[in-house]
């Protein structure tokens, strides 16, 4: 699929959609590119989960942390939304690198909180501009008054101010951590491989030739999704690499003021276009 007819395909889907589309591809085989309003800012989400994850690798680099020391959870910790972390009994003790890995494989809001306050907003927030990412801003670390905030905003639009960033921002940490450059070689392939347990694939990859077991039967996926998603009352998006034998590329794509009000994540028409376009990009990349 020729550039123009790409672009023309992924400007189509977008107009389906009833709110703003956002979409930012790197195409890291052959440095094409696809950005259709990649420089907005929309709400981030869940995706800006992403950030968090950077900042611990840069401080255990640092030396400050390590992702064998443990954390102790307790009943005040617990957070509402997505995770499963409030099903267990507390307190209990697990180490920094499986509350990253439930950050990110699970979405899980405690394990945000846990690292949000160790890391401090500040901090990532500045790590993000240190890396030329100037939509990327992280609002709440998801603190013990969080929910009750955003109950207030009415029609649950709080929830969507929780984190904000661009397309264009995420596609590029993404491209960091896939050609080895975000903090090291080693912390960019451990982050690429925590996002590549990410237990939500059905957005990016709802179209695509995907198969999340065949590794599990012995098998060698010939299609690879290495994702983090976010979903609110009416936002929903995502960013990931995605590798096939002859090629890599990152796309993210984002969409916001929606008319679906839907916290149903599969059907939701964000998660819908969410896949329309991922589709397009893989058969003219893929």
């Amino acid at each position: 699929m020729a550039a123009t007819t790409l672009i023309s395909k992924v400007a189509e889907i977008a107009r389906d959609f009833s709110g703003r589309v956002s979409v930012s591809a790197n195409n890291l085989t052959t440095g094409e590119r696809l950005d259709i309003r990649e420089a907005e800012v929309f709400p981030a989400l869940s995706t800006i989960k992403l950030g968090v994850m950077a900042e611990l690798f840069y401080r255990v680099e640092d030396g400050e942390l390590a992702l064998t020391d443990k954390v102790t959870v307790n009943a005040s910790d617990l957070r509402g939304g997505t995770g499963v972390f409030r099903e267990f009994d507390t307190p209990f003790e697990i180490t920094i690198k499986d509350v990253c890995m439930m950050m990110v494989v699970v979405s899980d809001n405690t394990c945000t909180w846990l690292l949000g306050n160790m890391l401090g907003i500040p901090r990532i927030n500045e790590r993000m501009r240190s890396l030329g990412l100037e939509e990327y801003s992280l609002n709440s670390d998801l603190g013990p008054d969080m929910f009750k905030g955003f109950e207030q905003e009415g029609e649950g639009k709080g929830v969507e101010a929780y984190s904000e960033c661009s397309s264009r921002d995420f596609t590029s940490l993404v491209a960091l951590m896939a050609n080895g450059e975000l903090v090291s070689e080693t912390a960019s392939a451990q982050m690429i491989d925590i996002m590549g347990r990410c237990q939500h694939i059905e957005w990016l990859g709802r179209y695509l030739p995907l198969n999340p077991y065949v590794a599990e039967l012995g098998g060698t996926p010939e299609v690879r999704l290495y994702n983090k998603l976010g979903a609110g009352l009416h936002a929903r998006c995502d960013a990931g690499l995605i590798t096939t034998p002859g090629t890599r590329y990152v796309i993210t794509v984002m969409t916001a003021d929606s008319k679906d009000s839907s916290m149903l994540l599969c059907p939701h028409e964000g998660s819908r276009t969410i896949g329309r376009i991922s589709e397009a990009v893989f058969d003219a990349w893929g």
